[in-house]
């Protein structure tokens, strides 16, 4: 059994064997002067040849043991099976740019509280090419935006672009429940919509109109549109050429802002602008040129240019205040 072990190992290493016996005659040879140096360099070659031959089987060997051949055919199905778990690896790419997108998307609507929405809406009405208005009786665009607004463009010498959709203030019926429902919702007596009216609620729209026309008259690159609506809205939109801003009865609420270039601003623009179409158009351009402290009486005759007679229980205290809500507004949140 032994002897046979024996043999095995001398066939598996012939090569080897000799390559070994060769070297060591050559060597002694070359010592003892026996042979010709060519005799001695020939034999070299031949035990390196030998030695190659052994290496080349040893390795040819190693590539056909089952372990070997068992990891080729792994390999092998690996490099198959690569283009399916690419295929994989795409599809998991677009879910994550697909996540992405909606993650930009809702960051990009930024919740503002307090003085946040007060200084946001400064800086919008710094370089504010446009302010596009829908809501109820736009005090604040005409205390604090179109002042403001028209001042700088009048500085920068640009056209300023201002539309505002607002409630009708010919339907009482719609002040009134206008009024009530900010009036109900307010726990504290002492709140300012404690005291509002179906009346005072007409007065302070009557004033945003005659406020329009009186700054086109005052700048007229300014370009002024106004609508009415017969629809109480709870929230107000300002939307200047950068920015959209949703908010609620000023900043002790907390307000919404979107930048232009995401979907929802422009969503909303899409919004804002079918329920202007719909909405009742001013006709602004029959308004009459108003003198610089216009008199009950003048007041009077440039609502009625404007097919918006004034109603017969508005006494002249009245007229004069909307004209002085109109010229002289003060900011409601101040």
């Amino acid at each position: 059994m032994r002897t046979r072990t024996v043999f095995r190992w001398l066939g598996a290493n012939s090569e080897a064997l000799l390559a070994l016996v060769t070297a060591v005659i050559v060597a002694i040879l070359g010592l003892t002067n026996s042979v010709s140096t060519s005799v001695v360099n020939s034999a070299i070659l031949a035990t390196l040849a030998a030695l190659a031959l052994s290496v080349l089987r040893n390795r040819w060997d190693f590539g056909a043991e089952p372990d070997a051949r068992a990891r080729l055919r792994s390999a092998q199905q690996s490099l198959e099976e690569l283009p399916r778990h690419i295929g994989r690896l795409s599809l998991i790419e677009e879910m994550v740019t697909d996540f992405r997108a909606t993650l930009d998307e809702e960051s990009a609507i930024r919740i503002l509280r307090g003085t946040e929405i007060t200084q946001a809406l400064k800086e919008a009405r710094a370089d504010a090419r446009e302010w596009i208005f829908r809501g109820g009786t736009a005090t604040y665009v005409r205390a604090v935006v179109l002042p403001e607004c028209v001042q700088r463009a009048r500085r920068a010498r640009r056209s300023l672009n201002v539309r505002l959709e607002i409630l009708d203030p010919r339907d009482l019926p719609l002040c009134d429940r206008y009024a009530n429902f900010f009036r109900h919702g307010m726990d504290d007596p002492n709140e300012d919509e404690q005291t509002w009216t179906g009346k005072g609620t007409q007065l302070e729209l009557y004033a945003t109109i005659f406020s329009a026309c009186w700054w086109k008259q005052h700048y007229p690159p300014l370009k002024v549109e106004v609508a009415l609506s017969s629809m109480v809205t709870l929230f107000r939109w300002d939307m200047t050429q950068n920015s959209l801003f949703i908010t609620e009865r000023g900043p002790r609420f907390p307000a919404m802002v979107i930048r232009e270039g995401r979907f929802y601003y422009d969503y909303w623009r899409n919004e804002l602008d079918e329920h202007f179409d719909q909405s009742y158009k001013v006709p602004l351009k029959d308004a009459p040129t108003l003198s610089e402290q216009p008199e009950p009486v003048e007041t009077r005759e440039f609502f009625a240019a404007l097919q918006l007679e004034l109603p017969d229980h508005f006494t002249d205290d009245d007229v004069d205040l909307i004209v002085k809500k109109a010229i002289n507004a003060q900011n409601p949140y101040a």
